[in-house]
């Protein structure tokens, strides 16, 4: 038999019963609602498109707490309709429908005979027999998780039907034996299939998106940008090379970093608004030098934040010219219903900001 694999993944995730999940359909993963106690989810079926039958192997990664409990349900039939004398339903309508209490929906798994397992997400199936394979994962207790690459291989093992008939007992210790070693070339195998999308942008893991990087002559190191920030990075790495040096390419590199628009200012363009009266030369933006690029920016940014762009911006900018960011203040406003007592106060230009946990000794002075 070929190997056959199904895997769940967005499509199917999409049309899933989801409780407790937050799902990231970027990556196929599930992670837990930390207020939540209880995280379950309910497959579609899986159709094996013929009676009677047989599964191999069920694999998923988790991450779970030492307060959690991990249960898997699996359950294989010929029928996915159910007739009774209350009428006649899906089998797959009734486990995904949000309205239907999920203690319920458990307690029918169980009476038609669902295999349960506990704290295990590497699971041979061997025992199961039937067409359509429904699937139920849930974790119990309040915590941080996931749970992804959720996978159910048809065989199971690669060996059995190598060894003479007498030897294929199913689910025998044998067959549990070798499974151990096809479960770990299946592994492999699949690795090796994933290839192409350790290598894509949009499906890699975020810790390979600073190494993509530095291929293409960007340093991300300095853990200040965003998972999205970083991926746009690498999918525009090629185009930012190409117009480096240029202020449009400052101009990308600031909003992708930034999520905004920002001002550029040149020395020859400061110099014009001088001449025609339109800036006042006390302002701090006008410089001495040519090669001085002010960068006026509304997105408050720590001390910290600041020295990390300028050190992704110094990449990309003009050679031998000089950055400078200059972060802009709302001007403060009074609408026509404030009332100010006699001891409001309207400050002026702020020069210096004390964070909420700073305390000063006798042995600090304010100069002026």
């Amino acid at each position: 038999m070929a190997a056959i694999t199904y895997s769940i993944k967005k499509n199917r995730l999409e049309r899933s019963y989801l409780k407790g999940f937050f799902p990231d359909l970027q990556t196929d993963t599930l992670h837990f609602d930390a207020e939540s106690s209880f995280h379950r989810l309910y497959a579609t079926k899986l159709d094996a498109a013929g009676d009677d039958a047989t599964w191999g192997r069920l694999s998923f990664a988790s991450s779970i707490q030492e307060t959690q409990v991990l249960y898997v349900y699996a359950w294989a039939t010929n029928l996915d309709t159910i007739y009774d004398a209350d009428g006649t339903y899906e089998i797959e309508s009734m486990l995904l429908d949000p309205e239907y209490p999920d203690e319920e929906k458990k307690k029918f798994l169980n009476k038609s005979g669902a295999e349960r397992f506990v704290g295990k997400n590497d699971i041979l199936l061997y025992k199961l027999s039937g067409r359509f394979l429904f699937l139920c994962i849930e974790v119990v207790g309040t915590g941080e998780g996931y749970l992804g690459r959720i996978r159910v291989d048809r065989v199971g093992d690669n060996f059995m039907e190598t060894f003479p008939s007498v030897y294929r007992e199913r689910d025998s210790f044998f067959h549990r034996f070798l499974s151990i070693f096809s479960s770990i070339y299946n592994d492999m195998d699949h690795e090796i299939d994933r290839l192409p999308e350790l290598l894509d942008p949009d499906t890699c893991p975020a810790a390979c998106l600073p190494v993509y990087a530095s291929w293409l002559g960007i340093d991300l190191s300095g853990d200040f940008l965003s998972e999205a920030s970083m991926r746009t990075f690498v999918k525009e790495a090629y185009q930012l090379n190409r117009i480096k040096g240029t202020k449009r390419c400052l101009m990308r590199v600031l909003e992708i970093v930034l999520d905004e628009q920002v001002v550029i200012l040149e020395q020859n363009t400061i110099k014009a608004y001088l001449e025609k009266g339109e800036m006042v030369s006390d302002t701090g933006l006008a410089r001495t030098s040519i090669y001085d690029v002010n960068i006026l920016i509304r997105k408050p940014l720590s001390e910290t934040d600041r020295h990390q762009l300028l050190y992704l911006l110094n990449q990309f900018k003009p050679l031998r010219s000089r950055l400078h960011l200059v972060q802009l203040k709302d001007s403060a406003m009074l609408d026509t219903d404030v009332y100010m007592d006699m001891n409001a106060v309207l400050s002026g230009d702020v020069v210096g900001v004390f964070d909420e946990n700073m305390e000063m000794d006798d042995q600090i002075v304010l100069d002026e």
